[in-house]
This record gives structure tokens, C-alpha cells and sequence, in this order.
């Protein structure tokens, strides 16, 4: 550090202690004054400007190193931590009404339950931009997998997705994404489950059932076609095996 430097820190101190003293003065505070008079440095006095000279050091040391420091690295455990300003809950209905079809209607995303506005990324997230099939929905999945279309989105009438079946490296994935949206969007909210009402209920013992129905046909339909395949396959080793004898006995 130069001595310069030093110098316009220890005078900008003592013009401090000045500036305070003389104000303490003015306001009737004399005990104020006399402590901040008492800082004013005598300089004819060789220990008050080494004193001086090193107080205004670390004083500019401080101030650079507080400026070289830079900004606190963004952690994925700040964002599963941290507070959601949440000025409302959205069911995956009320999300969809968000898909920023038009100007005046809000573009939001949820990522891990958390809603984020990203309005100011329309070329990305509104119509015809890459990732506008996550308008409105919970994107968790489609990002997980790095697949983005509707297929990997759920249903809005089905329970929010858990990703409990995500392995390691899909949860890795997701948590990048996570982190990139927290850092880039305002959170607005948090993705929670609609009010299960009769009628959405005997929706989803409907689906269910239909669910249920359609894994047993194919479950069948497999059984059946293995059997077919196995008495092709046995058909024709009886064939064969006839052919052979038929030659030995010739």
C-alpha cells in the first residue's frame, strides 16, 4: 500500500473527528465534542501520527479486502433452506391458469414445489419458446430427465408428483435447476395439492380403475403372446425333429 494512500485514509479520519466535534458543539453536547476533539491528532505530536497513520492502514485494508472478497457462492442448500416470500399457494390448476398466453397473463414455473415468476423469459418459457410445454406446470420431471415434452408432464387432476423414483444423478440434475431458478426468479409461491372434493375424488378412483384395467390387459396380452411365441417356437422343433427321422430312415 502506498504512502499516499495512507495519507488520504488518515486525513479523511481526522477531518471526520473534526466534522463531529464541531457538530457536537453546535448541539449542545459537550461531552460528545470533547471526546471526538480528542480525536482530532495533533500533528506537531509524533505518537498521535503513527497512531493516525495506522488506524487509517487497516482502515483502507479493510475496505479493499471487503471489496476483493466478491459475492457468497450460491449453494443448493440455501435454497432448500431458505424462506419462500410465499404470497399465495397454487394447486397444478391454479398454475396452469399461468402459462402466459398472452402479455397480460403472469408466466409461471415450479421447480421442487416452488413457484417462480419468469414473465421476464418469455422467449423462453412463453409460446412457441423452447421450454413452453413447462408454462404453467410443475417442470420438476422434464428438467430431472432433460425432456421437455408434455409427455413427462402430470396430469393436473393427478396428486403432485413426489420424484421418489429419481436416482442419484436425476436428483443432481434437478438440483442445478433448482439452483439456476433460484438465483435468476422471483419465487412467488409454492405448488400445493388441490382440495380433494367428491368429485375429484371419484375422478381419481375413476382413473385409477381405468389405470388398473389397462395394466391388466397388457399384462395379459404379454402372457398371451409369450405363450403363442413358445408354442411357435415348439411347433417348430417338432417339425424338425421330424424332419431328422424321416431322413434316417431313408
Amino acid at each position: 500500500m502506498s504512502h499516499a494512500t495512507i495519507a488520504s485514509a488518515t486525513a479523511s479520519v481526522a477531518e471526520a473527528a473534526s466534522t463531529v466535534a464541531a457538530e457536537a458543539t453546535r448541539q449542545g453536547a459537550p461531552v460528545v465534542s470533547q471526546f471526538f476533539r480528542s480525536l482530532t491528532p495533533d500533528l506537531t505530536s509524533p505518537v498521535q501520527l503513527v497512531l493516525l497513520a495506522l488506524a487509517g492502514y487497516f482502515t483502507v485494508r479493510s475496505t479493499l479486502a471487503s471489496r476483493s472478497k466478491g459475492p457468497e457462492k450460491f449453494a443448493m442448500a440455501n435454497v432448500q433452506e431458505a424462506a419462500v416470500p410465499t404470497k399465495r399457494d397454487f394447486t397444478p390448476q391454479e398454475l396452469a391458469e399461468c402459462d402466459g398466453h398472452d402479455e397480460g397473463t403472469p408466466l409461471h414455473i415450479a421447480v421442487r414445489r416452488v413457484v417462480y415468476d419468469v414473465s421476464k423469459a418469455r422467449g423462453f418459457y412463453g409460446p412457441g419458446g423452447p421450454y413452453a410445454n413447462f408454462a404453467g406446470r410443475d417442470a420438476s420431471r422434464g428438467l430431472a430427465l432433460g425432456a421437455f415434452d408434455t409427455s413427462i408432464l402430470t396430469d393436473l387432476d393427478d396428486p403432485i408428483d413426489t420424484l421418489e423414483d429419481l436416482d442419484k444423478a436425476e436428483n443432481e440434475a434437478l438440483d442445478e435447476w433448482a439452483t439456476f431458478f433460484a438465483g435468476k426468479y422471483v419465487p412467488v409461491g409454492r405448488l400445493v395439492e388441490a382440495p380433494m372434493t367428491p368429485e375429484r375424488m371419484a375422478a381419481a378412483e375413476k382413473k385409477a380403475a381405468a389405470k388398473e384395467a389397462a395394466e391388466k390387459e397388457a399384462a395379459e396380452k404379454k402372457a398371451a403372446d409369450e405363450k403363442e411365441a413358445a408354442e411357435k417356437k415348439e411347433a417348430a422343433a417338432e417339425v424338425e425333429v421330424a424332419a431328422t427321422e424321416s431322413k434316417k430312415d431313408v
